[in-house]
């Protein structure tokens, strides 16, 4: 490998050196120095740069594992597509806990709200690499619209309102109650309070926590039973 790799070398230097005698001499603007250093540039250290990637590679200094590749916005996958979807959702979800299991005294509602719309946009852009014509991929496919539809539904109803009512109690810092049909202030400062407790005055509290609970139950029934993460990480949080 090593004498392959110096005669190789030394070949790309003649040939380096050896350009300028096949140009015609009346070739405008150009000296013999610039032609040595554009076929330098051109022919020598892309052969150096490409040996070196293929010693590292032969030595095991080097690991490349390329699944897929955008070129143009055309897709080119070096795996099936259903291992690629699998590996990218088990990896995403693992950090995704709210979406098995909301805390109501610890997890802030409106960053809860933000990573499922995160989910949302991931699962319409990965079910893209699926082909609909095999049996196996069309599941991952039918199960990913699911998980679309369930997160538009969550967040179509609760989304908007809590998030106004979220920002305006923050921004104002004082918390509005409603009491036969008349608002009511309270005596109360949310910058200086628990975000579980602030959350119980949104109006809407009850029904955004079986929002979620639904979103959590279909999560670890249905989801996890193909997609397997582990979630048993969670249950002592």
């Amino acid at each position: 490998m090593k004498k392959l790799f110096i005669t190789v070398f030394l070949v790309m230097v003649v040939l380096t050196f050896s350009v300028p005698i096949f140009i015609p001499q009346e070739v405008p603007y150009l000296t013999k120095l610039q032609l040595i250093i554009t076929a330098l540039i051109t022919l020598l250290i892309p052969f150096l740069l490409l040996s070196l990637i293929i010693s590292a590679l032969i030595t095991r200094h080097l690991h490349v594992q390329l699944e897929r590749m955008n070129i143009g916005g055309i897709n080119l996958l070096f795996k099936q597509p259903d291992r690629i979807f699998l590996n990218s959702v088990q990896t995403f979800l693992e950090t995704k806990r709210t979406l098995y299991k909301v805390d109501k005294e610890l997890d802030n509602f409106n960053e809860t709200l933000d990573s499922y719309f995160e989910t949302y946009q991931f699962f319409k852009k990965e079910m893209m690499i699926l082909d609909l014509k095999k049996d196996e991929q069309k599941k991952l496919y039918d199960l990913s619209a699911k998980i679309i539809a369930k997160l538009n539904l969550f967040l179509t109803t609760y989304q908007n309102n809590y998030r106004r009512w979220y920002k305006n109690t923050i921004d104002e810092n004082k918390i509005t109650i409603f009491e036969d049909g008349n608002e009511k202030e309270l005596n109360k400062n949310p910058h200086m309070m628990r975000i579980g407790e602030l959350q119980t005055y949104y109006y809407d509290y009850d029904e955004i926590l079986k929002g979620f609970e639904s979103v959590n139950a279909f999560f670890r029934e249905e989801v996890n039973s193909t997609l397997k993460v582990d979630i048993n990480k969670w249950e002592d949080e």
